[in-house]
């Protein structure tokens, strides 16, 4: 009876251990993926500008800069969870 408790807890602690790890990696795919998208309409705010729209140009702008900040806030925020996370957020075009 005791060994069968003991695999189900060791088998509860590995499950909440991966699930720890996952949610780690998680926290850092968020920031990852804000700063990809914060790129990904730096690029878009370029093309508006070469092709002389300006409208498109400030609204890509915008949505660059608000990506930009959503990064830095994950950063800080899983930065106080887990000190390692990569949050260096400088976004250069």
């Amino acid at each position: 009876v005791y060994r069968v408790n003991w695999l189900r807890t060791k088998a509860l602690c590995d499950r909440w251990n991966e699930e720890v790890i996952l949610v780690e990696h998680e926290m850092q795919w968020t920031i990852n993926f804000f700063k990809h998208k914060a790129k990904q309409w730096l690029a878009h705010m370029d093309n508006a500008a070469l092709n002389e729209m300006t409208g498109h140009a400030c609204y890509a702008a915008r949505q660059s800069q608000i990506y930009h900040d959503l990064a830095g806030h994950a950063a800080d925020s899983f930065g106080k969870l887990i000190p390692d996370i990569q949050g260096d957020i400088q976004v250069v075009r």
